[in-house]
């Protein structure tokens, strides 16, 4: 049908007359414009033929379908047969426009003939090309808009639009009046597509229009820059790495494919650089699937949203912007491919869960002490068993484990792994440096598991609320690390420290241990609540939390299927031993493969007593023998909480382990800590 502005039609031009435009600019050749005529003809694209109305002087724009052009005639289709018939007479023909949403090219031919659904147009010798827009504009596909404001909701679509401004079109209903739009207030705008939301915000109404029916608003967002996450002091490191990493997606707005080179890159989000009168990156916008290349090999995919547009100084790049994307979530198997390349751009010695020579790491852990005379006796009856998991770990890369590595010329001179034992916390074991030489590379791979906690931790995919370790207080650089970041921290909801006994189970215990009658069961929701009530009151940390202890927590059928998936062992059943209806302690049996742990401390019992007055020792250890059927070790490792109820009932220990455990949330005092204590500390 006809249209009468152009500010109509389909957003080929916007708002502007045709009237308006100047006829001089940058001359266009003929080759050139059959060239441009040819290339809308490729993309089913369309023209605009304007008529100007002989009796009241208004323009009249219609849409054709340019048809292949080789010489000096060319033919197009109406895009609707019907338009103008029965009263062409009326109008006279003005000229063609052309535009690619910032151009406009205006063609003054001559019409060689004109039938049913078809008009012909003598190719002229030349064209004149003007920039009507500093940023060119671009169809939307497909986007269903919604705008909200002061509790008013209309909704529509979006026509087209920019970095800076939107174009959306509002139907109205017998319900709602287009006069409750205040186009003096902001307006809340979302685009969806298919009910997934790709972009929400708050706008200023620009320009808006009106038909019979319906009503066109142009937005502009309020804010070039957003926050996704709360801000960090210690932030992941940006990296200029060589080759440059490359990024693709489709424009979630208009569907096309954009590809773009990143300036800067880290684990957490990158900078990218265009052209300012062609930017199509919208602060704000969700971006569902992009990926990251390098020298042409897929290196992730990723969803990302956009958080900030600013115009680059003339200094630096003339027409740019700059924009900045935060990565949202991946895979955990991309994660490591990530913090792999961003490692090594920063240290070539420093490795990512790569592939590592079972034997050679073995080899390591005797050399380093790391496995001493008393662990490898604990060990030896079973090293069939560690030798078949570590082929797996370290070969395979699952998704439950990270390993990082300080390697030189192939040697092994730092290690330091992670392994994700509950639901939202990961467990950071077996750190162990050479004594021959590199002194510094225990503290590397440190610096290493502590800036990939920091960097991915909050993607959902990692699982990573939580980072946990045992150590021995008489072992001084994890005493004075973990145990000086609790204290530094000053808040056990930031980081926590409990001490447990560590005691071996061995034999059957003797006839008549317990004192009085005693029953084990699986705990409930009162049970557990009674636990938290106790731990406030004892210590106020992150035990329960971590290992999944609170009410709703249970159970861990999510985790136990992923391990299974890949092979691996993880159950955990939680009882409370009860007498005469009184909780005394809670008991949480873990399973896992034989060394997981080198300590097996994820294959051992972990024992809460609660009424550490009354509970009488030979009680305690019976309900425990009870438990070992679900174990196949001779000896089964326990530890006890707390550590004082061990010595006051002279029940003997082997040693005490500290389990330290930091809320992720609290990673600037963890950074902060650790530069104090070591001046080279990198924090992401």
């Amino acid at each position: 049908m006809p249209v009468d502005s152009l500010g109509a039609s389909q957003g080929l031009i916007g708002q502007e007359n045709p009237a308006d435009i100047p006829n001089e600019g940058k001359r266009v050749k003929k080759n050139d414009l059959i060239n441009i005529l040819n290339y809308i003809n490729f993309q089913n694209g369309t023209i605009l033929v304007n008529f100007r109305n002989r009796k009241y002087g208004n323009i009249v724009s219609v849409q054709v379908w340019p048809q292949p052009c080789t010489g000096s005639i060319l033919d197009c289709l109406w895009q609707q047969p019907q338009v103008l018939q029965g009263n062409v007479e009326d109008h006279l023909f003005e000229h063609l426009l052309i535009s690619d949403g910032q151009n406009l090219i205006q063609v003054n031919p001559e019409i060689c003939g004109m039938a049913t659904g078809t008009i012909s147009f003598v190719v002229p010798e030349g064209a004149n090309e003007k920039t009507y827009r500093k940023i060119k504009r671009f169809q939307a596909e497909d986007i269903d808009a919604k705008l909200v404001q002061n509790g008013a909701s209309f909704e529509g679509f979006l026509i087209d639009f920019n970095a800076v401004s939107f174009r959306i079109e509002l139907a109205g209903n017998a319900s709602q009046s287009f006069h409750w739009i205040n186009p003096d207030q902001s307006v809340q705008v979302m685009f969806t597509r298919n009910d997934h939301l790709l972009y929400s915000g708050d706008c200023l109404i620009i320009r808006h229009g009106k038909s019979s029916t319906r009503r066109w608003f142009v937005l502009t967002p309020r804010e070039s820059n957003i926050s996704r996450f709360r801000k960090k002091e210690y932030r992941s490191l940006r990296h200029h790495t060589v080759p440059p990493v490359n990024l693709s997606f489709l424009h979630p707005l208009s569907g096309k494919q954009v590809f773009l080179q990143t300036a800067d890159i880290s684990s957490t989000g990158l900078a990218v650089e265009e052209h300012s009168d062609a930017s199509i990156l919208i602060p704000g916008m969700m971006i569902p699937e992009l990926t990251l290349e390098i020298a042409g090999n897929t290196l992730v995919k990723c969803s990302a949203q956009v958080l900030y547009r600013n115009t680059m100084p003339s200094s630096q790049v003339e027409g740019a912007v700059r924009c900045g994307m935060v990565l949202l979530d991946m895979r955990i198997q991309d994660q490591a491919k990530l913090s792999a390349l961003l490692h090594q751009a920063m240290n070539p010695k420093s490795f990512v869960c790569n592939q590592v020579d079972p034997e050679a790491l073995w080899q390591f852990f005797f050399d380093s002490g790391f496995i001493y005379p008393s662990k490898y006796s604990a060990m030896e009856s079973r090293k069939d068993d560690f030798k078949r998991t570590y082929q797996k770990l370290y070969q395979e890369s699952p998704s439950i484990a990270r390993h990082f590595v300080f390697q030189d010329k192939g040697t092994l001179f730092g290690h330091m792994s992670m392994l994700r034992f509950y639901s939202k916390a990961w467990m950071i074991h077996h750190h162990s440096s050479s004594r021959k030489s590199h002194a510094m590379a225990g503290l590397t791979v440190l610096e290493q598991v502590s800036s990939y906690a920091n960097e991915f931790n909050s993607l959902l995919s990692t699982n990573m609320n939580f980072v946990f370790c045992y150590y021995r207080p008489e072992n001084s650089f994890p005493n004075r690390i973990f145990g000086g970041v609790a204290k530094d921290i000053a808040n056990p909801k930031g980081a926590s420290v409990d001490t447990f006994g560590y005691l071996i189970l061995s034999g059957q215990p003797q006839t008549g241990t317990a004192s009085s009658p005693y029953q084990l069961m699986p705990v409930n929701d009162t049970d557990l609540e009674e636990l938290e009530r106790y731990y406030e009151m004892k210590s106020g940390g992150l035990m329960l939390d971590a290992m999944d202890l609170k009410v709703d927590m249970l159970p861990d059928s999510d985790i136990n299927a992923e391990y299974r998936a890949l092979g691996f062992k993880r159950e955990k059943q939680v009882f409370a031993l009860k007498q005469a209806g009184r909780l005394m302690a809670v008991i949480v049996v873990a399973l896992s493969d034989t060394g997981l742990n080198l300590s097996n401390l994820t294959n051992c019992m972990h024992v809460v007593v609660i009424e550490d007055e009354d509970m009488d020792p030979g009680t305690l250890v019976a309900a425990m023998h009870d438990l070992r059927h679900h174990y196949r070790q001779e000896e089964l490792p326990a530890l006890v909480y707390p550590f004082g109820y061990l010595e006051k009932n002279n029940i003997s220990y082997e040693k005490k382990y500290c389990l330290w455990i930091c809320d992720l949330q609290y990673t600037d005092g963890y950074f902060r800590f650790l530069k104090n204590t070591f001046k080279r500390v990198n924090h992401g």
